[in-house]
């Protein structure tokens, strides 16, 4: 795509009055020898998150361009990337922030874009990631927590790697065509996958290097009331938790076919660990592992087939035992 704009900034916001203030001077204090635009899409926010942006946008039009919704379009299922603002969207490069998340490095940009325009086997660039709770103070959490040093990632250390959810979205910079190709074509798995984010590093893991910065330069913020995270440990937890495993396990199915079976290994073991998290909330192990026993066995660590073996012969007990667990995960991480 011919433009002048070299970044596109991309904010998806709902219910985010007390936190997108920081957000949008996060985007405004980058200093770069580049344009770059800040597109913030508002999902009809029934708080005062709209009015901020607009706010922004009066004192920066040159720079930052609001969309606004008079319905939420999330839950109508919209994919709100193509169809709002990929349409907006004119830089070479896309960088992703959601509206309760924030950057904290002036140069974030700049050193981001330099890694891809030096690295052209590269199409995808993160960074470290401080997390903090909603109010700001600091967990001690980074993403990834592995101390890895600057420089390339293969795809099979990338795929391996995002088993445990290493790279934050706040950190994310894209080639822009690769992005846009993504949003229009997407592969099945995408379109099964429940989290934008595993979907994002599946395909971006696979098309070619991934260029890493160890530098910590945003911020995520865990346990935000409107966040995905927050929904999914409310109500109906361990239901929710049952289908988002379910539909996670499905994703590694497609995508292992859709790599045409490049990374089977790792493919198999994520969707065993899904699929073990479904048979210990289901309280199924007994049949399942009888079902899946050559793949548990010949996939698995000793330390998971263990602990299979022994939630098989005590189901229920184990069932009692994980949600537990699970619990005790969940309010430390205050959901």
């Amino acid at each position: 795509m011919e433009s002048d704009i070299k970044v596109s900034i991309c904010c998806l916001t709902y219910n985010h009055e007390k936190y997108i203030e920081k957000t949008l001077n996060g985007f405004l204090m980058q200093r770069v020898d580049f344009k770059y635009e800040i597109i913030v899409h508002d999902d009809a926010s029934t708080d005062s998150t709209a009015e901020i942006v607009r706010s922004f946008e009066k004192k920066h039009p040159d720079v930052l361009h609001g969309i606004y919704q008079s319905e939420n379009q999330y839950s109508k299922a919209v994919n709100i990337h193509k169809q709002f603002t990929l349409p907006k969207l004119k830089g070479k490069y896309i960088a992703l922030c959601e509206g309760d998340d924030y950057w904290t490095d002036p140069y974030k940009l700049q050193k981001q874009v330099d890694a891809l325009e030096n690295n052209t086997d590269c199409f995808f660039c993160v960074h470290r990631v401080a997390e903090t709770k909603e109010d700001g103070t600091k967990t001690g959490v980074l993403f990834p927590q592995s101390n890895l040093h600057t420089g390339k990632i293969d795809s099979t250390d990338f795929l391996q790697m995002t088993c445990a959810y290493s790279f934050q979205t706040s950190s994310y910079l894209f080639d822009g065509d690769r992005w846009r190709d993504y949003q229009m074509n997407p592969p099945s798995f995408i379109e099964v996958c429940p989290v934008g984010d595993e979907a994002y590093m599946l395909y971006f893991g696979e098309i070619g290097k991934i260029y890493y910065i160890e530098d910590i330069m945003s911020s995520y913020r865990r346990g935000v009331p409107a966040s995905w995270s927050k929904i999914q440990n409310s109500g109906d937890v361990w239901k929710k938790k049952v289908t988002h495993y379910k539909k996670m396990a499905e994703t590694m199915r497609l995508f292992d076919d859709y790599t045409k079976h490049k990374y089977h290994k790792i493919c198999k073991k994520r969707e065993l660990y899904y699929l073990k998290t479904v048979w210990l909330l289901e309280g199924t192990m007994r049949t399942s592992f009888r079902e899946y026993s050559y793949d548990i066995l010949s996939t698995l660590p000793l330390k998971y087939i263990v602990v299979l073996l022994g939630a098989a012969v005590f189901p229920k007990l184990s069932q009692k035992l994980y949600i537990k667990r699970l619990q005790n995960i969940s309010e430390k991480n205050g959901y």
